[in-house]
């Protein structure tokens, strides 16, 4: 998730569809979420879409298909809110072309953490646990961390919880870097980088 004033998703179960499971997550022990930024603006690689997979941007049309795959790892309903905080041409999906589905999603968003001044934000970031290990979650979050970049932000932002460790490592992949906001996040970010097999730098941090 992209804003602490969201409910997190392990308050209320997820809910899977058929043949389409939801993802697996405990629930979350900590009051704040791990933050990380980007304090670069240089663009990261691309890599090709998959074969049977269409990279587009959201459609009104996609409103129900959305909320399917949204809730397989979020709870709640901020489609509304996220599509009125979009940055125009930074609301990403992946289609998958053979049964129609929305597999994966990531979006740029106007704004900051807790209502403060726009920073930028990437949001949302999700993928469908029945297309997962396709790179389909690196390719969305790389168009989003792009589109950031374009759109001029120096420094953008995201929000995170500590059980999504795959998302997490996606975003190190792209150079993303945890911020050390609060007294505790250091311990945090050790252990989530001990249980992601990653050597932990303070100085590769931002304070």
């Amino acid at each position: 998730m992209h804003d602490s004033r969201f409910t997190l998703a392990a308050e209320i179960p997820l809910r899977s569809l058929p043949g389409r499971p939801a993802h697996t997550h405990v629930e979350d022990e900590h009051k704040h979420q791990l933050r990380m930024v980007r304090p670069l603006t240089s663009l990261v690689g691309i890599t090709d879409v998959p074969v049977g997979y269409e990279l587009r941007q959201y459609r009104p049309s996609d409103e129900r298909a959305y909320k399917d795959l949204f809730n397989l790892g979020f709870s709640g309903d901020y489609l509304e809110h996220t599509h009125a905080q979009a940055i125009a041409e930074g609301f990403y999906v992946v289609e998958h072309s053979a049964s129609g589905h929305l597999v994966a999603s990531c979006v740029a968003l106007r704004g900051g953490w807790d209502g403060g001044n726009d920073r930028g934000i990437l949001g949302w970031l999700i993928v469908d646990p029945s297309h997962a290990r396709l790179g389909l979650g690196t390719i969305v979050a790389a168009n989003v961390t792009n589109r950031l970049s374009k759109e001029g932000y120096s420094s953008p932002g995201l929000g995170t919880e500590d059980f999504r460790l795959a998302a997490i490592g996606i975003y190190l992949n792209l150079a993303w870097c945890p911020y050390l906001y609060l007294e505790d996040m250091e311990r945090r970010w050790r252990e989530i980088f001990k249980r992601l097999g990653r050597r932990f730098l303070r100085e590769e941090c931002v304070e």
